[in-house]
C-alpha cells in the first residue's frame, strides 16, 4: 500500500452525489463495502496483480443506503493485490479457471507497487481533487 497525501482527506460529501461523479470518472465502489464504510476503487492496470487506486470513506450520519447520508473521505492510496497462477491446471477452460479465480485469496494482498502505477495514481488523484472542487 502507498498512501498519498491529498486534500480530499475528510472531505465530506453527500454519498449519492459522490458515488455518481466518481462512477463517471471511471472509480467503481468496491465489492468490501459496508453500510458505515467503503471504497472507491480506480483499476489502473492489470499485469502480473490488480493495481488500484483507492479512495476510502466512511459515512458521518447514518448509513450508505440513507437518503442524503454524508460520508467524509479518508487517505487515498494505491495498493497492488498478486493472484495465484494456474490454480487449477485441469481446468478445460479460461472460463472455469476465471470462475474459481474471482474467489481466490490473493497471494500478496499488498504487494509493491511499481513506480509507473504510483505515479498514475497522482495523477488521477490531481484530476480527482480538480472534480471533487466543482461539487457544492
Amino acid at each position: 500500500m502507498y498512501e498519498i497525501e491529498s486534500p480530499i482527506r475528510n472531505r465530506m460529501l453527500v454519498y449519492q452525489q459522490l458515488k455518481e461523479v466518481l462512477e463517471h470518472a471511471g472509480y467503481s465502489l468496491g465489492g468490501a463495502w459496508e453500510y458505515d464504510h467503503g471504497y472507491f476503487d480506480y483499476k489502473l492496470a492489470k499485469d502480473d496483480g490488480y493495481h488500484f487506486l483507492r479512495i476510502p470513506f466512511h459515512t458521518v450520519n447514518g448509513q450508505i443506503e440513507d437518503k442524503d447520508v454524508l460520508v467524509r473521505l479518508d487517505q487515498p492510496y494505491i495498493l497492488t493485490h498478486k493472484y495465484q497462477n494456474n490454480v487449477d491446471e485441469r481446468a478445460e477452460s479460461s472460463v472455469i479457471q476465471a470462475a474459481f479465480n474471482q474467489f481466490q485469496t490473493p497471494v500478496e494482498k499488498d504487494a509493491d507497487i511499481p513506480s509507473k502505477y504510483i505515479e498514475k495514481g497522482k495523477q488521477l488523484l490531481d484530476q480527482l481533487e480538480v472534480i471533487l472542487d466543482h461539487i457544492k
